[in-house]
C-alpha cells in the first residue's frame, strides 16, 4: 500500500488528506540551538574552573590553561554562530514554502485550511468582494481564431 492512499470500506483506496501546514517560528528553533551551545561553553568554563570531572570522581586533576578554553570557547561560538545562520536560512525558506497556496491542477480549486475552494469563493471569503466572469483580450483571441477556423472547415465541401 502506498503511502499516500488509505482502504476505505468499500476495499478502494483513497487519497489521504495532507498534513496541516507547520508553524516554523525560527525564533523557537534558535532559542534551543542557541541555549544547547551556551550549555557546552558553560560547561567548558566550569570544568576549566572547578574541575568537575575530578570532583565526580572520573577524571585526574588538572590545572586549568585559561588561553585553551577561551580558543576552545571562540571555536564554539563561531561553530554555533555559522550553525545559527544556517538553521535561519532553512527556517526561512520553509516558511516561505509553506506561504505557498495550493492550486488543484485540473479544477483550479485552492487548499485553504484544509478545504478546497473555488476560486470566487475564496475571495469572496478572503475579501468580501463578489467577482463575474470575462475574457482577457487574449484568451478572445483565441476564441476567435477557433471559430473562424471551425468556420472555414464547416463551410469547405
Amino acid at each position: 500500500m502506498n503511502a499516500s492512499t488509505e482502504p476505505t470500506s468499500g476495499g478502494a483506496r483513497r487519497k489521504a488528506p495532507t498534513p496541516p501546514a507547520q508553524a516554523v517560528h525560527w525564533h523557537k528553533a534558535l532559542f534551543w540551538h542557541a541555549l544547547g551551545f551556551v550549555t557546552i561553553v558553560v560547561l567548558l568554563w566550569g570544568d576549566a574552573l572547578f574541575n568537575f570531572w575530578h570532583l565526580a570522581g572520573i577524571g585526574e586533576q588538572q590545572d586549568a590553561d585559561f588561553r585553551e578554553v577561551t580558543t576552545k570557547s571562540g571555536v564554539i561560538i563561531l561553530l554555533w554562530l555559522f550553525s545559527a545562520y544556517k538553521i535561519y536560512h532553512i527556517v526561512s525558506r520553509l516558511t516561505y514554502l509553506e506561504s505557498f497556496l495550493h492550486v488543484c491542477a485540473w479544477c483550479r480549486k485552492l487548499e485553504v485550511k484544509q478545504k478546497w475552494l473555488t476560486i470566487e469563493q475564496h475571495f469572496a471569503q478572503q475579501t468580501g468582494v463578489k467577482t463575474s466572469h470575462g475574457m482577457c483580450p487574449e484568451c478572445a483571441k483565441k476564441m476567435e481564431s477557433e471559430i473562424l477556423s471551425l468556420a472555414g472547415d464547416a463551410g469547405s465541401p
